[in-house]
């Protein structure tokens, strides 16, 4: 497992839980890895986080413009042959990359490989202390997360839209589909998701406006085929 594999994570204002998410990273059984840490205008402790890591966990910032614009960066930065992404909150399972990474390697004709999601809460335990519990079953999702990526699938499905604030995954999985994508879903966990109070996810109402452009993007990829007006 010679090639490199670039991770790339969006983080704003997240430094307490940016580590964890750079560890579970770090301690995965792989070949040549960079990690890229998009610093998306934040105003904690950010950076000096990912500069206390060294080598291969790489800083770059930039004005707040959204996870999108974030990811986008970190991708035209990433060198890697393979990609993965990870957001500032959440994990890899410590075996993702011993899953997925022979999946790529040896099925050339497999552009994508995702695993399971297992979705976690935070938790005010009076004897156990706060932390992270296990929340309902894994679940499949087509999610950044839990995937990993050949560089070249960017090429033919294109970056992240950053005009959307929310959704922008979504968007990009679904013009995937509609490209005949080839995606491998494996039955491990390979991502835990961690809901907490400042999940970009539990602003609802801020998601409208993204919502109605992923289903209006959606029907025009439709009418493009069937050749609509």
């Amino acid at each position: 497992m010679s090639s490199l594999l670039s991770v790339v994570i969006p983080s704003h204002n997240r430094a307490s839980l940016l580590t964890e998410a750079i560890q579970s990273i770090l301690c995965q059984q792989s070949g040549p890895m960079e990690i890229i840490v998009v610093d998306d205008g934040s105003s904690d402790q950010t950076g000096e986080t990912v500069e206390s890591f060294g080598p291969p966990v790489r800083l770059i910032q930039q004005a707040h413009a959204g996870p999108a614009a974030a990811r986008n960066r970190g991708l035209k930065h990433a060198c890697g042959e393979y990609i993965g992404f990870l957001d500032d909150d959440d994990l890899w399972a410590p075996d993702k990359l011993q899953l997925q990474l022979p999946r790529l390697l040896g099925e050339p004709d497999a552009d994508i490989v995702l695993g399971h999601t297992q979705r976690m809460i935070w938790r005010d335990e009076a004897a156990g202390g706060a932390r992270f519990l296990d929340y309902r079953k894994p679940v499949k999702l087509y999610s950044l997360g839990s995937a990993l990526f050949r560089r070249v699938v960017f090429d033919r499905v294109g970056l992240f839209d950053e005009n959307m604030r929310h959704s922008e995954d979504d968007d990009w999985f679904m013009r995937a589909k509609s490209l005949d994508i080839s995606m491998i879903f494996l039955p491990q966990v390979s991502q835990y998701y961690r809901f907490h109070s400042n999940n970009m996810t539990h602003n609802k109402q801020e998601k409208i406006p993204d919502t109605l452009r992923l289903l209006k993007n959606r029907l025009d990829r439709i009418r493009g085929r069937s050749g609509e007006p």
